[in-house]
């Protein structure tokens, strides 16, 4: 019963931290990494960003013009120890930037972003955070 727990807790912060970016709500994603954790942006894998605030800070610098919207379809959580874990969540983003006189729902040309991605969580202070992320995207 705990795995499942678990897993579930993973999936729910997953689909969590991908709701927060769909809705421009940055400081809240940047509350789903783990104080230490890392992050890389699909579109610069190289460059890690290290402990959540500055997370927070690269998140809140992104365009506030951008419409994105991610679909995020996970498969096989493996975890080793009930404080850590690991998933893949297959992502496919659709991105635009609205004009000021465009009304939702929005038309896109694209991009069309989609790839990998591989989270590690960890349990801190009784809640699942992710610790990193790293994207492969195509």
């Amino acid at each position: 019963m705990e795995r499942i727990e678990i897993e579930r807790a993973c999936e729910r912060l997953v689909h969590a931290y991908s709701r927060a970016l769909d809705l421009g709500e940055m400081s809240a994603a940047a509350d789903f990494f783990a104080e230490h954790g890392s992050f890389a942006r699909p579109m610069a894998p190289d460059k890690v960003i290290q402990g959540r605030e500055a997370i927070r800070a690269a998140l809140l610098t992104r365009p506030k013009t951008f419409a994105d919207e991610a679909s995020c379809h996970q498969r096989d959580d493996r975890r080793r120890q009930p404080r850590r874990g690991r998933r893949a969540s297959y992502l496919t983003m659709i991105s635009t930037t609205p004009t000021r006189d465009m009304a939702a729902p929005y038309v896109s040309a694209g991009p069309v972003y989609f790839g990998e991605i591989k989270d590690r969580f960890v349990r801190e202070d009784g809640e699942w955070k992710s610790s990193s992320g790293a994207d492969r995207s195509r």
